[in-house]
């Protein structure tokens, strides 16, 4: 450390310590919501929605475990330990791209089943995210071309990687952050739009499961935005794993959320037969089934009594 400038010095550490927040923070939010997991969804049969759960949640527990070992790893700089620096930086761009991407679909689920299958609204969540999926592959795989003089060497150091963004790559790696924050932004609004669309059904207040999820929707918003002025700004990307850690944590929460037990107590549950649509005793249950004319085969839609839809495939159970 002592043959850095100071400039980069301050900002490596920024680096360090904003990723050991983000590490602290996933491992916490694990150990203090695995009772919610396990009385949850815990001996569920798997369908699309639990399978997308587990996946979001251990896949960022098991794989940031290598990039803690890019930020942490002690060993003396040598070429052997640059060479596989490199390794763990081009790891930690393709396990943000993935990560992205099952919270990704997990956004465009839940969004579909709370506008009740709509192929409209579901064509153009598609439509976003083949565009957001390009543009971070171009920026992984490709990126702008690198103008002369614009190289970042990688600095010698002892504990943890160095593997610099150059400017022209910083541009490519922003533009894929910004494809992610177009499609937030189009499930935020569509998810806003469907919270105030609602009216209430006797006293059930529709409008609180897209109102909840509008709130954990713009907290992924603003770190993605801030995330993409870092690459822009100041110490290229250093929010990146805060970013992914935060997208994860609250689509997590999101999920929780749709599966809490005290849903039970408000005063009644909606039931939809064809078109239809009645209220029966909160005691029978939380969830409801409705199979309308229009239904895909063998497709059934779970009401949630807050309004939200769960779509279940009974060829899953």
């Amino acid at each position: 450390m002592s043959t850095v400038d100071v400039p980069i010095q301050l900002q490596l550490l920024a680096n360090y310590y904003l990723n050991l927040i983000s590490f602290s923070l996933l491992y916490y939010e694990y150990f203090i919501t695995i009772n919610l997991e396990v009385s949850r969804y815990w001996g569920l049969k798997p369908t699309t929605p639990t399978v997308l759960f587990f996946l979001n949640r251990y896949g960022m527990l098991l794989g940031t475990v290598p990039v803690i070992v890019q930020y942490f790893w002690a060993a003396e700089s040598t070429p052997q330990k640059l060479a596989i620096c490199r390794v763990f930086h081009d790891y930690h761009q393709w396990f943000a791209v993935i990560s992205q991407v099952i919270i990704g679909v997990m956004l465009i689920f839940r969004t579909y089943a709370l506008y009740e299958r709509n192929r409209r609204i579901l064509g153009l969540m598609i439509f976003v995210a083949a565009g957001v999926i390009g543009v971070g592959a171009w920026a992984v795989v490709a990126g702008p071309t690198p103008k002369p003089g614009d190289e970042v060497a990688q600095l010698a150091l002892y504990s943890g990687c160095s593997t610099g963004v150059s400017s022209s790559q910083a541009v490519g790696l922003a533009a894929a952050w910004a494809g992610m924050g177009v499609f937030d932004c189009t499930i935020f609004i569509l998810t806003l739009y469907r919270a105030l669309s609602r009216n209430r059904v006797r006293g059930l207040d529709l409008v609180a499961g897209a109102t909840s999820r509008c709130l954990l929707l713009s907290v992924i918003l603003l770190v993605n935005l801030s995330n993409i002025l870092t690459f822009l700004v100041y110490s290229r990307g250093v929010l990146t794993t805060f970013a992914n850690v935060i997208s994860s944590v609250m689509i997590t929460r999101l999920m929780f959320n749709l599966r809490d037990p005290s849903l039970s107590s408000m005063s009644g549950r909606r039931t939809r037969t064809g078109t239809s649509l009645t209220l029966t005793n909160a005691n029978e249950g939380i969830f409801s089934t409705y199979l309308g004319s229009t239904a895909a085969p063998g497709l059934r839609t779970t009401v949630l009594i807050n309004g939200d839809i769960e779509l279940e495939n009974p060829l899953y159970r």
